[in-house]
């Protein structure tokens, strides 16, 4: 990673130049005169629609100082706030966001709700835009927004914000970090020389580049930090906060009333565009010229107005431990993206897993055994590969499914439906092999209650996406079908069993059939009762073609165990009897129904 940089520099000068940029400032200069200077504070909205829509976030003239104070999301609903829970996941089951932009956000809360059925059902481009408190407010509403949209089809929205405060705590950027679509939404801008937008950190944060924040809020998003002298972008939550925080305590002291004042962004635009197209001449000392340790110096400095590296460290003396941080920073954040550009090779790597399995699979087939009883006994050079590409299958999917569940709860569902096919079939597939070992090499019993955690989510959702599909089709008054579909039948002989726990069953009968043999007569009775239950879960599992036809191979623990269950029960007249005793069960790999 010698030759890794930090493209901060280039962003910040290609947002310059863009429109939206202008075009949001300009929305908002426009709406500002419409606001009434002496009215009691609170929210105004606009919407301009040409080729795109605008929606533009102002408040009236008001005061920020103490208006810091943070409210838990677990508490909105009850306090009669708007709910954004959806946000929350697994690792982040609550957050912290400002108490007075939720409190804005809910005096305009039937409008705005309005404003977002429109959006959602319109395929328009849309610019959500504020200034100071106003884009706290347009930052929730994108939140919102998102929620309700379809990503994989809708537009995303751009939320613009100038001269905003933070919004929330670590949580709520944890939380909206799960999704990088949604991070990649926001633009904040802000100046150094404003000091709305660190208001809201600490009354004494540490000097530049001599430790962490210690604020409560973080940021989230990319920040576009600017100064007389020149721009760039951030996207570290701690070097935006550090950087935020430079001159803090003058700032605080210089505006007793800060959010009164109204910091013109446009002038400052239009100067550092022009800056833009002609770069000064930065010179950097021998030692500053590594690759990315060069370009954090050059953005720093274009903040901080200095034409040298070495009048930077003289300006601030802690610099380097600032520059120190944000270049480990910048090689985890590459570390992030290498695991992320390797993802469509882990993906083929997991392909070619699968194909193997299912080439072990037909082996087994052959060899009448079955792939689940194979891998039990473990007799084969092959079992012991498949060994290994039940390592990579389990590791991949154990981790994708941990990341939907750390996902905001509505992009979490999202993602899953679009890869829940694959992971239905991997679980099917791959379950066996563990309950394989389980039974044998760990002489286990009641697998069920100490099942992978995956796999039970893996079923879980695909359940509730089958019950959604049902409800959908009742909802457009299209018939429901009851039972197997002519497909599922036809194709029985290639397919995987519905209930991937199919084979616990079958060890945990065959076990109840060595109890009723040796066991206690006192348990008789109820090994016999649960054994009958078992018979009639294989028959509804028969009756709705859900099991494979290689449970009937000659050398399956299935077959085993009606032997030896026939063999204990003598002549039976169940159904399941009648299907094993006269061959019936042959005809259902061809499709045929044998339970009616």
């Amino acid at each position: 990673m010698s030759n890794q940089f930090s493209s901060g520099l280039e962003l910040a000068n290609v947002l310059l130049t863009s429109e939206p940029l202008h075009q949001s400032w300009d929305a908002i200069q426009n709406d500002k005169q419409k606001v009434n200077p002496n009215a009691q504070p609170t929210l105004h909205i606009n919407t301009t629609q040409a080729n795109l829509t605008i929606i533009t976030f102002l408040t009236s003239p008001m005061s920020l100082r103490g208006q810091e104070g943070l409210i838990l999301s677990s508490t909105l609903e009850e306090r009669n706030l708007p709910d954004f829970e959806f946000l929350c996941n697994k690792s982040n089951p609550s957050f912290s966001i400002n108490e007075a932009a939720i409190k804005l956000f809910a005096s305009r809360f039937d409008e705005l709700r309005r404003l977002k059925t429109e959006i959602s059902r319109s395929n328009s481009l849309v610019i959500i835009t504020g200034h100071s408190m106003g884009g706290c407010v347009a930052t929730l509403f994108t939140l919102w927004l998102l929620e309700s949209l379809n990503l994989s089809k809708a537009k995303r929205p751009l939320c613009i914000t100038f001269g905003s405060p933070l919004i929330g705590d670590e949580h709520l950027r944890k939380c909206v970090s799960q999704f990088p679509t949604w991070t990649s939404c926001f633009l904040h801008v802000a100046s150094i020389q404003d000091p709305v937008p660190k208001l809201f950190l600490s009354p004494n944060p540490t000097a530049l580049g001599t430790g962490t924040q210690v604020s409560a809020y973080k940021p989230f998003g990319t920040f576009l930090l600017c100064s007389d002298s020149g721009c760039a972008c951030f996207e570290d939550p701690d070097s935006i906060l550090v950087l935020v925080a430079a001159n803090s305590q003058g700032d605080q002291t210089q505006y007793p009333n800060v959010g009164i004042q109204f910091f013109d962004y446009g002038q400052l635009l239009e100067r550092l565009k022009l800056k833009a197209f002609c770069k000064d001449v930065f010179e950097l000392a021998e030692s500053d010229r590594i690759p990315l340790k060069a370009s954090i110096i050059t953005q720093l400095a274009a903040i901080f107005g200095v034409p040298k590296s070495q009048a930077l460290q003289q300006q601030r003396p802690n610099i380097n431990i600032l520059i120190m941080k944000m270049e480990t920073r910048e090689y985890k954040l590459a570390i992030q993206k290498t695991k992320t550009s390797n993802a469509a090779k882990k993906l083929n790597d997991i392909k070619v897993s699968m194909v193997y399995l299912e080439w072990y699979k037909k082996d087994s087939k052959g060899r009448e055994i079955g792939y689940y009883d194979m891998y039990k006994n473990k007799w084969n050079r092959s079992d012991i590969n498949v060994e290994e590409f039940k390592k990579k299958l389990s590791n991949y999917w154990q981790d994708s499914v941990e990341e939907v569940e750390n996902k905001p709860q509505k992009e979490g569902t999202a993602f899953r439906t679009r890869w829940l096919m694959g992971g239905t079939t991997y679980r099917r597939m791959m379950e066996p092999l563990h309950i394989a070992e389980y039974y044998k090499d760990k002489d286990g019993k009641n697998y069920r209650e100490e099942r992978l955690k995956h796999f039970i989510l893996l079923e879980k959702w695909l359940k509730e996406e089958e019950e959604r599909k049902v409800a959908e089709r009742i909802r457009r008054g299209e018939t429901v079908e009851e039972g197997p579909s002519k497909s599922k039948a036809l194709n029985v002989a290639s397919s995987l069993t519905d209930d991937s726990c199919f084979w616990a069953h079958v060890e945990e009968a065959l076990i109840l059939c060595n109890q009723l043999e040796n066991g206690q007569p006192s348990l008789r009775e109820q090994c016999k009762q649960k054994l009958i239950e078992f018979e009639e879960y294989v028959l509804d599992a028969l009756k709705n073609f859900a099991v494979t036809p290689d449970i009937f191979l000659k050398y399956s623990s299935f077959m085993a165990w009606w032997k030896q269950y026939n063999k204990i029960v003598g002549s039976s007249t169940t159904q399941l009897a009648r299907i094993m005793t006269d061959g019936t069960y042959r005809d259902y790999e061809k499709g045929v129904k044998v339970v009616f």
